[in-house]
């Protein structure tokens, strides 16, 4: 009986153990639609957060753009209120194709803005975004 209740313990002790690590990774989504001039733009972006490591990995998918891609970036809301948003860039590679994956670090003030539901993902070219979307929570 005794080893049955050592058993029990540690089962219990490396369920709290997984359910802290699936805590520290969020994963999110962002369906990226044209602007609203309109264009044959499209695209889906899965995003996941680390907590711990303050990490964003990031791949995103996109078609019908006038050209490839010149830029890319997430979207904070501003510091202060009435601010200029804050513009979080994606590296680009020297011939962006899709889809565009990446890892970039985050503070812990922007793993805050997107945790509450207050970022944008923006990707076009050098005059104007193309495509956007809000990053959510993902289903």
């Amino acid at each position: 009986m005794r080893s049955l209740g050592i058993f029990i313990k540690a089962g219990l002790a490396l369920c709290l153990i997984s359910s802290v690590a699936l805590a520290d990774t969020v994963k999110y989504a962002a369906t990226l639609e044209p602007d609203t001039q309109g264009g044959a733009g499209k695209g889906t972006a899965t995003i996941t957060v680390d907590t711990t490591a303050k990490t964003l990995t990031y791949s995103i998918e996109y078609s019908g753009l006038t050209a490839p891609p010149a830029m890319a970036a997430f979207l904070s809301p501003p510091a202060q209120a009435n601010g200029t948003p804050g513009t979080v860039p994606i590296k680009l590679p020297a011939n962006p194709a899709s889809p565009i994956t990446g890892t970039m670090p985050l503070t812990p003030a922007q793993i805050t803005g997107i945790k509450g539901g207050q970022w944008l993902l923006l990707m076009g070219n050098q005059k104007a975004p193309e495509i956007g979307g809000e990053v959510k929570p993902a289903q």
